[in-house]
């Protein structure tokens, strides 16, 4: 794998590692959902072509840190809109050269209505749209690394949830699809994918949190001036145990661990994750 391609793989990695939000609906115009949450991550491992966990071509080594802000408001009492801002620092080391790089990644939009609330409102249903801009610097030089992608995605999701109360458990589910549009600078198109999210969590007293998380995508082979390449599809696959504790009032503060286990084309290696959240109002 290229320096450039590796740098790409890493800010991909961290990019799609989002924090889950539960499909609930805020409820109410004007109220706000705000969390951040802090990814770290050390490896010299990767997922390769075969989805063979290897080394980092030419004794590379990646650091990343990667801090997420999520930003939900409610529109009406069934829609909320969603913004999600990314701010990345990301070293790369191999055999030749140390490059960093940081700053601003691509940034995301969503428009969430819930569709309907069934089991007396215990299983809400709800249809997520949004967009990814290529906010991010991504030039074309192999020796700088790329803070985005490169080009706009589109994304459909279909959510659901369940709350156990009286019983403090919950589920979610999100099942989507990630259309990714060619690259005209690069004449690249690196194909759609079909995206994974299912946790389990509880909530003992409304005070202590403790969840799992299984999230991962499934994309197809890049298309490299009109040829494809199945070799360049990329996988991912991840498991994230977490727990929290609420601080004071609406405030909770996170830490997590994320454990992929599959993955093509993709970095590997744990990422630790630390956050804080709060409904503002």
């Amino acid at each position: 794998m290229s320096r450039a391609r590796g740098g790409v793989a890493v800010v991909l990695l961290l990019l799609l590692s989002r924090p889950a939000a539960a499909q609930w609906a805020q409820g109410a115009p004007g109220r706000v959902w705000v969390k951040s949450a802090l990814f770290v991550q050390t490896t010299d491992q990767r997922y390769g072509r075969t989805g063979q966990r290897e080394p980092w071509f030419a004794d590379g080594r990646s650091e990343a840190f990667a801090l997420f802000t999520d930003i939900i408001v409610g529109v009406t009492r069934r829609l909320d809109l969603w913004f999600q801002i990314p701010y990345l620092d990301l070293q790369f080391t191999d055999a030749s050269a140390v490059r960093r790089e940081s700053g601003f990644g691509d940034v995301r939009v969503w428009m969430r209505y819930e569709l309907t609330k069934l089991a007396g409102g215990r299983l809400p249903l709800a249809i997520r749209a949004g967009i990814k801009t290529p906010s991010g610097s991504s030039p074309l030089e192999g020796e700088i690394i790329p803070l985005g992608e490169g080009q706009l995605d589109l994304e459909v999701f279909a959510e659901a949830g369940y709350s156990f109360w009286p019983a403090p458990f919950y589920s979610v589910l999100w099942l989507g699809y990630r259309a990714r549009f060619a690259n005209d600078e690069t004449k690249k198109d690196p194909g759609g994918e079909f995206v994974l999210l299912a946790e389990v969590g509880a909530t003992p007293g409304n005070r202590f949190l403790a969840k799992a998380t299984l999230d991962g995508f499934w994309g197809r082979g890049w298309i490299v001036e009109r040829i494809e390449i199945p070799t360049r599809a990329r996988r991912f696959l991840v498991l994230q145990l977490g727990g929290g504790i609420r601080v004071a009032g609406p405030v909770w503060a996170e830490a997590g661990v994320r454990l992929p286990f599959s993955g093509r084309n993709m970095p590997a290696g744990t990422q630790w994750v630390i956050g804080a959240s709060a409904q503002v109002r």
